[in-house]
């Protein structure tokens, strides 16, 4: 009787050792993400994005965290940069645009290949891509208004 006891706790003592070493390899291989942000997994042949968390193998997969949030850009436009109205009068304006990425794996995605994962986080880089197309499509806007019709 002692060599089964023995043998059933040596079972049980190896499936103990084998519980806690892949509890530790997942706990230290989980990445959690906060709010606001996504994690990209790039795999082997295709790329996964979490916004909760996930496990990452180091040498299989490379991990990247994107801020997703809200980010604020303001335009200033003011004397000689002022926007010219319908009616030639040259309006000094302050604008505050407000962008954001889409919380959908196919929009993270696309952001993250178009311009990638450091450079949509950063605000500066932001208000550096954004700043001409949004004073364009100001200007644009300004030629169809007369300026009272911008003041009001």
């Amino acid at each position: 009787m002692d060599a089964i006891s023995l043998g059933i706790g040596v079972t049980i003592a190896v499936v103990l050792l084998i519980v806690i070493v892949i509890a530790f390899v997942v706990t230290r291989l989980f990445r959690k993400v906060e709010q606001g942000k996504a994690l990209i997994i790039s795999k082997t042949k295709k790329v996964d994005v979490t916004f909760t968390g996930a496990v990452v193998l180091p040498v299989l997969h490379k991990a990247e965290t994107m801020d997703i949030s809200v980010k604020k850009i303001e335009i200033h436009r003011a004397g000689r940069e002022g926007l010219i109205c319908q009616d030639n009068i040259r309006a000094d304006i302050q604008i505050t645009f407000f962008v954001r990425v889409n919380k959908t794996v196919e929009d993270v995605i696309k952001v993250a290949q178009a311009i990638g994962t450091e450079r949509a986080s950063d605000r500066v880089a932001i208000q550096e891509f954004f700043a001409a197309k949004f004073s364009e499509a100001l200007k644009t806007v300004g030629k169809q208004l007369d300026f009272v019709d911008l003041y009001t």
